[in-house]
């Protein structure tokens, strides 16, 4: 990216709420304060556990201020996210004991996988390198490859639990079924470590006591707001995001490869959440995956265990288009947390990944076929093996949408940045209700307004009645939250219509300037 500080991946949506995600993680290191109460949704409390907290990006907060900085560092955990994403599952595939080639294809297909495409706007759904890293460090610290053991390492055991760790700070929305496969894998390693010897149980023993610390420490806040807010995911939210069975070979529009073919047909995806439904994992990992059934560097128990991954994942992905629903309303009834996601959809990351494997493990076989019975020299075997990852990597050209950094008018950073006081900012609507969050951090003024997976009903309220301010009842509902000010932004959409409302016969001051409208409550 050409301008990292002007210029945002995904929209002005979801990204704008990611950088200032970010941004207030630096405003808590600086300026302290109580991470979970952010400055959105006043006078709600931990707000900042209404969605994922992103807390795992926290060295990136450690410096600038301002949205441009915010914006800047909002494209650089971008950047990161793919490319850990990549490292860490070719060092995992490596690890597994595939060709360098084939780790290659791995590491493409795990990070620009044409699903992974549909959520550029979700940092928090791209950002999965920590998943393949911590897999990869546990089995590296463990000896484990599907070809066989080596000497067990213990402090890459207890790196892998940390990264592990670090993967869940991220958030929730891929940080949750991440927990419960650590959870199996946990249980693994209690059965087989102890043949290991002491250090491997050790090194475990610590690892797996500083995830569980980090997990129980990130909980805690959302089992709060659930406890006062009653936020609750409902079934039939399952029901409207459960993608169709067309969607594992629909491909999201971002996908430049696809995007003038069959597969980019999305009149067959029912709305709402179209991205959500678009499963996609790539054409040339799906026909690999299905050969390394067959010919493979694995044996064909690990080809077994990873197509049986692969099957389940995608009946998960399938929400209640799989059985009506069974396989996942049993993990939605009895599972902790499950009944928190609404998106079945984002299960497919836990197939794109054994399906990464399973198509290394049949590059892997080819270069070994192909050194046994050709006379092919090795550094075109090396090439030709290499053609997999190139062609996995074309599917994944994007086609990002790249929109400009919504610069903050400077009446706006006037008020922001010298009232101390609760503003509340209109219009409201969800596209200016990103905006106002990425301006605010230009001071971080407490703010009525925000954005997140969940709404307060205090924001309800508010939002309701400020649809006819100024007038008596809208003035009433503000001055009970301990709100007297009152921003209209004219530039916004409505917002001149806003602005000309009168103001007659209500305790209630106005003052314009510039391209703001300042209403002050009073008495």
């Amino acid at each position: 990216m050409l301008n990292p500080k002007s210029l945002i991946t995904g929209g002005l949506g979801d990204p704008l709420l990611q950088a200032w995600e970010l941004a207030w993680l630096h405003h808590v290191v600086t300026e302290g304060g109580d991470l979970w109460t952010a400055n959105q949704f006043y006078p709600a409390v931990d707000n900042f556990a209404f969605t994922d907290s992103l807390l795992g990006y926290l060295p990136l907060s450690l410096f600038g201020d301002g949205q441009y900085a915010a914006v800047f560092r909002y494209n650089v955990a971008f950047v990161l996210a793919f490319a850990l994403a990549f490292t860490g599952c070719y060092l995992l595939a490596k690890q597994l004991g595939s060709s360098w080639q084939g780790a290659a294809l791995a590491g493409v297909v795990f990070a620009w996988a044409p699903w992974r495409l549909a959520h550029l706007h979700h940092l928090n759904v791209v950002s999965t390198g920590g998943i393949a890293l911590a897999l990869w460090a546990l089995a590296r610290g463990h000896g484990y490859s599907f070809r066989g053991r080596t000497e067990p390492r213990p402090w890459w055991i207890f790196a892998g639990w940390l990264i592990a760790a670090w993967q869940v700070s991220i958030g929730f929305a891929i940080g949750l079924p991440f927990v419960h496969l650590m959870g199996v894998v946990g249980l693994v390693i209690a059965f087989t470590s102890w043949r290991r010897g002491s250090r491997v149980v050790i090194a475990n023993t610590y690892g797996a006591a500083v995830f569980l610390v980090v997990t129980w420490f990130l909980v805690v806040p959302y089992m709060r707001v659930l406890d006062s807010y009653g936020f609750k995911r409902t079934w039939r939210e399952i029901e409207v995001f459960s993608p169709p069975v067309n969607g594992l070979w629909t491909t999201p529009y971002e996908t430049w490869l696809w995007v003038e073919t069959i597969f980019n047909d999305h009149s067959a995806i029912p709305e709402p959440g179209i991205g959500e439904k678009l499963l996609f994992p790539g054409l040339v990992v799906v026909l690999l995956a299905v050969t390394g059934l067959f010919v493979s560097a694995w044996r064909v128990r690990v080809r077994v265990l990873l197509a049986s991954a692969v099957v389940v994942s995608v009946v998960l992905a399938l929400g209640v288009n799989f059985l009506d629903g069974a396989v996942y309303r049993f993990l939605w009834d009895y599972l902790p947390g499950w009944n928190a996601m609404r998106t079945p959809g984002r299960m497919m990351l836990w197939a794109i990944l054994p399906l990464a494997l399973l198509a290394a493990g049949a590059v892997t076989e080819f270069g070994r076929l192909l050194v046994d019975r050709t006379q092919v020299a090795l550094q075109l075997i090396a090439i030709y093996l290499l053609v997999p990852a190139l062609a996995a990597l074309l599917e994944g050209i994007p086609r990002w949408p790249h929109v400009e950094n919504p610069g903050i008018p400077p009446d706006v950073k006037r008020v922001f940045t010298q009232t101390r006081e609760p503003i509340l900012m209109l219009p409201i609507d969800e596209t200016s209700e990103f905006t106002y969050l990425l301006w605010s951090t230009e001071g971080f003024p407490k703010l009525a307004n925000g954005n997140s997976g969940n709404f307060p009903p205090q924001y309800q309220e508010i939002a309701e009645v400020t649809k006819a301010f100024p007038d008596q009842r809208s003035v009433d509902v503000l001055r009970h939250f301990g709100i007297r000010k009152v921003v209209v932004v004219k530039s916004r959409p409505f917002g001149v219509d806003f602005a000309a409302r009168p103001v007659d016969g209500l305790p209630v001051d106005r003052v314009e300037s510039g391209d703001i409208v300042e209403f002050t409550i009073t008495g």
